[in-house]
């Protein structure tokens, strides 16, 4: 008798688990929004460091963690390196919001990704496009978002 009493309350957990998160739509629709505000922090051997204002939407019920990012960066046509967040940033639910945070590019090639550095820092405007992935982690929940953005952005004047 005493197995069945401890088996009930469990059933009834998991159905309330379950009836709970069908009626969560968990992280949908995901908006980015741009980026500004970008600030050079440093270059590390073959990484660059840097800060911006990242522009998400979240107009899910429920908060999440940007957990990773993974994007392929082309400024004025050429692959320059991959973009990845170095810390985890939280978005709360029925958001829309800025949030700083700190990246590192990690260049394809350290000549020429330095040279095209350069020759853009001389620009007042610069074409860039990333493609790639966004992961958000709640709760029980991970979703994948393909980002592919172009966006024409200012070159910051402490870089010019």
């Amino acid at each position: 008798m005493r197995h069945k009493e401890l088996r009930h309350p469990f059933a009834t957990f998991l159905l309330l688990a379950a009836l709970l998160l069908s009626s969560c739509k968990g992280v949908n629709d995901i908006t980015f929004t741009g980026a500004d505000g970008f600030v050079l922090m440093g270059m590390e051997n073959n990484a660059v460091q840097f800060a911006a204002d990242v522009g998400v939407i979240n107009p899910s019920g429920i908060a999440f963690k940007v957990s990773e990012v993974n994007l392929k960066a082309i400024i004025d046509g050429n692959f320059i390196g991959t973009l990845t967040a170095t810390e985890k940033v939280k978005v709360p639910a029925h958001s829309d919001s800025s949030y700083r945070m700190n990246f590192s590019l990690q260049l394809a090639n350290m000549l020429t990704g330095a040279s095209t550095l350069y020759s853009l820092s001389r620009k007042k405007q610069v074409t860039v496009d990333v493609q790639g992935y966004v992961k958000a982690r709640s709760w029980l929940t991970t979703r994948k978002v393909e980002i592919q953005e172009t966006q024409v952005i200012d070159v910051p004047k402490n870089i010019r």
